[in-house]
């Protein structure tokens, strides 16, 4: 148990404020609390499921949510409701795959994905693009007729992230750390901002600063110009015979002081839910 060393020294905080904040770096925290994690930080802190917050936490009602460069927050649930989606498949409308015809090398590289890879969301995304399916996202959402593909990848960024409180007033910590954006795609009024992830099991509790954060990187030129910044949630669903990817598409954000506002149950609810059949490409499924 990576947490229960701690606990008991930082419980009494937690108790008077909602959360325990450490600004340090992780190797420190393991230090002070002489905590045996032989794993590096991510593994603890960088948490991108629901399901894989540590046992020993939610046991006491608590949670963990990164800040980067080893900073993290233990948060009570009592006190901030859980930043953490709860996604639905069942009410997912199909968009229809358009099966190129041309390119046979390359519809061939396509159908040999490694789907045990974690590069294959990349490849995924990709997919998509090759077969069509995010022409019809976007006249489906806001009737446009052409994308662009845009910005992804890494930065390090820094901006103010908002939690909730159960009584509704808001409490704000600094981010500053490296955020990773999947992809992108721009349409005339809005960007649709992807964050891609691949399961077996699972995967529809994914937590909300995978989308936010790398959202905030636009919030200036959305605030400035009205644009739209779509949170568009990439589910890669295989095993079993099922070789399914799900898109849910979630309202555009809504930034404050242009920081992101992490357990908005709004903003957490999507406004359409799509799905994409890839066993039809020849894809195969483990």
């Amino acid at each position: 148990m990576v947490w229960e060393k701690a606990l008991d020294s930082i419980k009494a905080e937690i108790e008077i404020k909602g959360y325990y904040q450490w600004t340090e770096s992780y190797q420190r925290f393991k230090e002070a609390f002489k905590i045996e994690a032989r794993q590096r930080a991510p593994q603890y802190l960088s948490i991108d499921f629901w399901s894989q917050q540590r046992k020993e936490l939610t046991d006491h009602g608590l949670y963990v949510i990164r800040f980067g460069m080893g900073n993290f927050i233990v948060f009570s649930e009592d006190e901030f409701p859980r930043p953490y989606t709860d996604l639905k498949s069942e009410v997912a409308e199909e968009i229809p795959i358009r099966e190129v015809v041309t390119h046979p090398v390359l519809r061939r590289a396509y159908s040999v994905i490694n789907s045990d890879e974690k590069s294959a969301e990349n490849t995924l995304l990709e997919l998509l693009t090759f077969n069509d399916v995010y022409s019809r996202l976007v006249q489906l959402i806001d009737g446009s007729e052409r994308y662009y593909i845009g910005p992804r990848g890494g930065m390090t960024s820094s901006f103010d992230v908002y939690l909730m409180r159960k009584t509704g007033s808001p409490e704000r910590f600094p981010y500053r750390g490296q955020v990773e954006l999947d992809y992108t795609i721009w349409t005339d009024n809005r960007a649709y901002i992807f964050e891609a992830k691949s399961s077996r099991r699972g995967g529809f509790d994914v937590g909300w600063h995978k989308l936010a954060y790398p959202a905030q990187r636009f919030a200036k030129l959305s605030e400035e110009s009205g644009f739209k910044l779509t949170p568009v949630y990439f589910l890669r669903k295989n095993g079993g015979g099922v070789n399914m990817i799900y898109l849910f598409v979630f309202p555009p954000v809504k930034f404050k002081e242009s920081g992101v506002v992490l357990n908005d149950k709004a903003a957490m609810t999507p406004e359409k839910t799509f799905k994409v059949d890839i066993s039809k490409l020849g894809i195969e499924s483990p």
